[in-house]
C-alpha cells in the first residue's frame, strides 16, 4: 500500500506542476463538465498525446478529485482485482473524493466494472483513453446507457493559433489585410508542423518519436503484433495514401502478407485514432461496403514527418476531414463512373482544391457538385470566395476558423 501510495502521489505532483509550469490553451469543446452534474461516467477518446489528461485535468480543477495514470510502468502489475486498494489508497490520500479520474485505465482488463461501481455509489468519473473500442467490449454493457464519449483531436487550426497567441476570435468577414495574411502565413506552418502540444511546445522533432509510441503502445502491444518491422513499413506506407482510396488487398501482396493480416492492422490504427475514415456513398449498400475507404491521418505533422509529402491539395483535403471530424460529422465521399466529390456529410457536398482564383478552380470539380443531390454545394479553395450558379467557393482558412459553412 505504501508503494501505491507513493506512485499517486507523484502522478498527483506531476500533474500540478504541468499546470504550474506549462501555458494551457483553451480547447475549443462544449461544456463535458455538465456530463458530471450528476453521478456519470465521461470518457475523453482520442489518440495519445493529443491532450486528453490536460483537458480532464481542467475540467476538475478546484474540484477533490482521485488522479491515477494506468500507462505508469509501476503500475504494470494492477489487474481489475487490484483497483481496490488503489481506491483505498486514494481515499487515505486524498479524503471522501467526489470525482475520479483515470488515465489509461483500460490497460487494466475488467476496468468497467470498478467504475460502474463507482458511479452506482454515487461518484462522477472520468477516464481517458487511446482506444476507441475501449467501451464496445462485453464487460463495457455495464456501462450502457451511463457513460458520455467525446473525442477530443491534436490542436485543431484555431487553438494551434491561440498557442502562438494570434487573436482571430469572431472571424468573419472583417479580418484586416494584415491578419489575414498572418493566418494564411501560420496556416502554412500549421500545414507542417501539425498539432500535438508537445510538439509545439518543445520541439518538430518530436513527431516522428510521438508516431513510434503510438504505434507501439496502441497497435503492436494491443494486438501483439509479431512482425513488427513489417508492421512499421505498413503504417508508414499507410500514411502515405492520406486523402486517397486504399487498397488493402493491394498493400497485402506487396507486403507478401495475408489480407487478413493487413486488416487487422488497418483497425488496429483506426482504433488508436492514427487515421480516419471516409466510406463510399452509394445506394447498393453492398457495394458501399466493398468498396475501398478512402483514409486521412490525424495530424498534419504525421504527413510531413512520416509521408515525406507536402501536396497542398491533398493536405488541404485532409484538414477539411479532420474538422469534419471534430465536428462529429460521418464522412463519405462519391465515386461515379467519371466523377468524384469528396465528402458527402449531411446535405452539403464539399471538393477541395487548390486554387486561388475561379480560373484556377478545375472544370471537374464542379461538374462532380452538380451530379450529386445536395442542399449546399461547397468548394473548399486555398483563397478564393464567391457563390456562383449555386456553389459557394469558400478559402479554407476561413472554413477552418469558423466553424461552419452557414
Amino acid at each position: 500500500m505504501i508503494e501505491i501510495k507513493q506512485v499517486l502521489v507523484d502522478q498527483r505532483s506531476r500533474l500540478e506542476r504541468k499546470f504550474e509550469r506549462e501555458r494551457i490553451v483553451e480547447r475549443d469543446v462544449p461544456d463535458l463538465k455538465r456530463y458530471l452534474s450528476h453521478p456519470n461516467v465521461l470518457a475523453i477518446l482520442g489518440v495519445r498525446r493529443s491532450g486528453k489528461s490536460t483537458l480532464a485535468e481542467m475540467l476538475l480543477r478546484g474540484e477533490n478529485f482521485g488522479y491515477v495514470n494506468f500507462d505508469d510502468d509501476r503500475l504494470a502489475w494492477v489487474k481489475a482485482e487490484d483497483l481496490h486498494r488503489i481506491e483505498k489508497a486514494i481515499y487515505e490520500l486524498f479524503g471522501e473524493v467526489e470525482y475520479f479520474l483515470f488515465d489509461e485505465i483500460h490497460n487494466v482488463p475488467g476496468w468497467e466494472l470498478f467504475v460502474n461501481r463507482l458511479r452506482e455509489e454515487g461518484k462522477k468519473v472520468v477516464v481517458t483513453g487511446s482506444n476507441s473500442k475501449m467501451l464496445s467490449g462485453e464487460l463495457a454493457t455495464a456501462l450502457t446507457g451511463r457513460h458520455v464519449d467525446f473525442t477530443l483531436f491534436p490542436f485543431s487550426f484555431r487553438e494551434y493559433l491561440r498557442f502562438k497567441g494570434v487573436k482571430v476570435e469572431g472571424v468573419g468577414e472583417t479580418l484586416t489585410s494584415l491578419s489575414e495574411a498572418v493566418v494564411k502565413r501560420e496556416l502554412e506552418n500549421y500545414m507542417r508542423v501539425g498539432g500535438f502540444p508537445e510538439v509545439l511546445k518543445i520541439s518538430e522533432d518530436l513527431v516522428f518519436s510521438i508516431f513510434s509510441d503510438i504505434v507501439y503502445k496502441d497497435v503492436v502491444q494491443r494486438l501483439k503484433v509479431r512482425r513488427v518491422e513489417l508492421f512499421k513499413s505498413f503504417a508508414v506506407n499507410l500514411m502515405k495514401y492520406y486523402s486517397n482510396e486504399v487498397s488493402l488487398s493491394r498493400l497485402a501482396k506487396a507486403l507478401k502478407v495475408s489480407t487478413n493480416t493487413v486488416e487487422e492492422w488497418f483497425e488496429g490504427l483506426a482504433n488508436a485514432y492514427v487515421i480516419i475514415t471516409s466510406e463510399r456513398s452509394t445506394s447498393r449498400p453492398r457495394e458501399g461496403m466493398t468498396s475501398p475507404k478512402k483514409v486521412y491521418v490525424v495530424d498534419p505533422g504525421f504527413i510531413s514527418a512520416i509521408a515525406l509529402d507536402e501536396s497542398k491539395g491533398r493536405l488541404m483535403e485532409n484538414l477539411v476531414a479532420l474538422e469534419l471530424a471534430r465536428r462529429g460529422e460521418r464522412l463519405f465521399y462519391v465515386k461515379g463512373q467519371d466523377y468524384e466529390v469528396d465528402f458527402l456529410v449531411g446535405e452539403t457536398a464539399i471538393q477541395v482544391t487548390y486554387a486561388s482564383g475561379r480560373d484556377e478552380v478545375p472544370k471537374r470539380e464542379v461538374e462532380g457538385l452538380n451530379r450529386v443531390r445536395a442542399r449546399r454545394k461547397v468548394v473548399i479553395t486555398w483563397d478564393y470566395e464567391d457563390a456562383v450558379g449555386g456553389v459557394r467557393f469558400v478559402p479554407i482558412w476561413k472554413f477552418l476558423l469558423k466553424g461552419s459553412l452557414d
